[in-house]
């Protein structure tokens, strides 16, 4: 799909997941590339992996790949059915927001990510250790609002590099050697 390998494009820029299946490759990079370790438009730090599960599909067809337990885009399988053409069609995403290993608190979100309409689900918050269920409440709500802002700047990020013809020819070039392909 990257590169609209026999695609009607036409066809899927009407349709709403038309970005959000690269989105999702694009992620599973970023996910490898620098450990996972991504700079946030506003100077936040994040870790991003591909957890344990993770669905691949023919664009143009009927068969899909799932890969569970471990960590899935990290096999051999799941990155020959991608440079076979495949894309995904579902995952479960990990993002980490602080540094153990620098003494920080670390905060971490999971949760299921759907190309077919953009569709997040299962969303695992960050544990709070808090008595009062209205100031639970409160630490609740402004933690799905700060992974919301995470995956807003992470496709604003996908967008601006997409839609930038010589940045995306650049980008496509790393990510097929990523994947494998010549």
């Amino acid at each position: 799909m990257l590169d609209n390998r026999s695609v009607d494009v036409k066809n899927m820029i009407g349709n709403k997941d038309f970005f959000a299946r690269e989105f999702l490759i694009w992620l599973w990079f970023m996910s490898e590339k620098d450990q996972g370790n991504i700079k946030l438009d506003d100077d936040t730090n994040i870790t991003l992996f591909i957890e344990d599960k993770l669905v691949l599909e023919e664009l143009l067809g009927d068969q899909e790949d799932l890969f569970k337990g471990g960590i899935p885009s990290e096999s051999i399988e799941a990155k020959y059915a991608l440079k076979s053409g495949k894309i995904i069609k579902e995952c479960k995403i990990k993002i980490i927001k602080g540094n153990a290993s620098l003494s920080e608190q670390q905060f971490e979100w999971i949760f299921n990510f759907k190309a077919e309409g953009f569709n997040i689900s299962g969303i695992k918050l960050p544990a709070v250790d808090v008595k009062d269920y209205r100031e639970k409440l409160r630490h609740r709500m402004f933690s799905l609002e700060e992974l919301y802002d995470y995956l807003g700047s992470l496709y604003k990020t996908f967008l601006n590099i997409r839609l930038d013809k010589p940045t995306w020819d650049e980008n496509l070039i790393t990510i097929k050697e990523w994947i494998g392909e010549e």
